[in-house]
């Protein structure tokens, strides 16, 4: 689990399960998605996890090029990157 020090509603925390990925919000939230939906940290290193950059709703992987935004996991859709990859299985 990384953190920084918060502001109200912002993202404080990024955690990792063998399932999900959750952003931890100043204000005691937890939003979560299932990892699968981001194949792009499912497939991540410990290291490349642990690289990240964090923004008011959102956090950003440098070494990945990626993120996740708060207000996109909470909409529980599933990224097109995702769908595209269920789709063709």
């Amino acid at each position: 689990m990384r953190t920084r020090m918060n502001d109200p509603n912002h993202v404080i925390a990024v955690e990792f399960d063998d399932e999900r990925v959750a952003l931890r919000m100043a204000d005691g939230r937890v939003i979560s998605n299932p990892l699968a939906w981001h194949p792009w940290l499912l497939n991540a290193s410990a290291v490349e996890r642990a690289t990240v950059e964090y923004f008011e709703h959102s956090v950003y992987f440098p070494l990945l090029d990626d993120g996740l935004d708060a207000e996109e996991m909470m909409k529980g859709i599933p990224p097109r990157v995702a769908r595209q990859q269920t789709q063709h299985r």
